[in-house]
């Protein structure tokens, strides 16, 4: 396997080029609904292209998958996921708040991982034992131990309004921290691995490609990521990320009875 810090470099290099090819297409790109409804604009089209066309070139015995091309099988016993536009939904509405996204796993296990924001130039990636890094500089979750005095984060209302069964626990958490905002898809994770949150919640956490970063980033930052119950994060799962200290005390809060009933 190749040093894990090249690795890192290569993954930085190539999402940054790819959100430049994002940023040509920012707050003009025109959206097509997929047959799921969710978004996709030419940028995404674009973007992974990109990363499909420089991974061919550096590494062409390894497997790719990406949301919007076919897989392309391993034959090195490795495999890069990428999502080319992470929150398409706030890079159509002329948000800044989205990332592309790269992973990477060895013999089946992600070991590495990126998020570049193009819009606010800002990129985070960490791989396995090598720690979290933005821009150069190392980066962990807060310390903060007080439920009370934590900030949430969730990636929209309306998936709560959608999967309802959690609902009334995550407004138990609402209740139960200081600050509640919807700042997330991908900038969510990033805000709680950098220590600007201490907790994002996602009632569905959405496709392999839109969280397999996080799964190495997020420990790396000293945090944790797992369902609600403590188990592993699958497609389509609930998902909790927190910086650690709180995670069982914030999965409890959801997950009920209400502490003060």
């Amino acid at each position: 396997m190749n040093d894990l810090d090249d690795l890192m470099d290569f993954a930085v290099r190539t999402a940054r080029d790819a959100g430049d090819v994002t940023l040509r297409h920012f707050g003009t790109a025109a959206v097509q609904f997929k047959g799921d409804g969710s978004e996709l604009t030419a940028a995404d089209l674009a973007s992974e292209s990109y990363i499909r066309a420089a991974l061919a070139e550096a590494f062409p015995e390894d497997g790719v998958v990406g949301e919007e091309e076919a897989e392309r099988p391993s034959r090195s016993g490795r495999r890069w996921i990428i999502d080319p536009i992470d929150g398409t939904r706030s890079f159509a509405s002329g948000v800044p708040l989205y990332c592309v996204l790269m992973a990477l796993e060895a013999e089946g296990r992600p070991v590495l991982g990126c998020a570049h924001f193009p819009a606010i130039g800002q990129t985070l990636v960490a791989a396995t034992g090598a720690g979290a890094w933005v821009n150069g500089q190392r980066v962990r979750v807060s310390d903060c131990d007080d439920l009370a005095a934590a900030r949430l984060v969730t990636s929209g209302l309306e998936y709560w309004r959608d999967t309802p069964v959690h609902r009334p626990g995550f407004e138990r958490l609402v209740d139960a921290t200081r600050v509640a905002r919807t700042w997330g898809d991908g900038f969510g994770y990033y805000l709680v691995a950098t220590g600007r949150a201490e907790l994002f919640c996602d009632p569905i956490c959405g496709q392999y490609y839109d969280y397999a970063p996080f799964s190495v980033i997020l420990p790396e930052a000293g945090g944790r990521f797992s369902q609600f119950d403590g188990a592993p994060v699958a497609p389509q799962t609930n998902s909790i990320a927190s910086n650690g200290l709180l995670h069982d005390r914030a999965a409890a809060v959801i997950l009920g009875p209400d502490p003060l009933a």
